[in-house]
């Protein structure tokens, strides 16, 4: 059997799943584009006797960073991204999840309890009900509502 070779080699990055080979193109066509911008910028600046070198400078670093918006924008339609994101996982409790995030229940009904209510609403939005069961009664942000949706879903 050999490689598999669609077979994408995937590693984290900052938070984020990347492939390398793109990484590495990305990288190389970021600075390609960003450094070309900036030292055509540069030439063309410097070479403008109106313009003192501070300012040409100035407006040449403008000009690589337009380069590296752009070479963003290029990476960006290139290469898609790799996440995958599951958007429930019936079989893991919430207390799991809440403990592999670092807060236990009770620390996160505490900070939902004085939570913005716009925050809350957001929640409501996406549906979290499962999180918005845990605030306690006391609390402006409850509504019994939350329970029983928790329940349902």
């Amino acid at each position: 059997m050999g490689k598999n070779p669609n077979k994408n080699q995937l590693t984290e990055v900052w938070g984020d799943t990347v492939n390398l080979k793109e990484l590495l193109i990305a990288s190389i066509i970021g600075v390609v584009i960003t450094m070309g911008a900036y030292l055509i910028g540069r030439h063309i600046f410097s070479g403008m006797p109106d313009l003192s070198a501070g300012v040409a400078k100035g407006y040449a670093l403008l000009v690589g960073i337009c380069g590296c918006i752009t070479s963003g924008a290029i990476s960006a339609k290139l290469f898609k991204p790799k996440r995958v994101f599951f958007e429930s996982q019936p079989d893991e409790k919430l207390e799991d999840i809440l403990l592999a995030a670092g807060i236990t229940a009770e620390e996160e009904a505490a900070a939902l309890s004085i939570m913005d209510p716009e925050i809350i609403a957001e929640m409501e939005e996406l549906e979290l009900y499962s999180l918005l069961s845990l605030i306690p009664e006391n609390s402006p942000n409850f509504k019994p509502i939350y329970k029983e949706k928790a329940v349902k879903a």
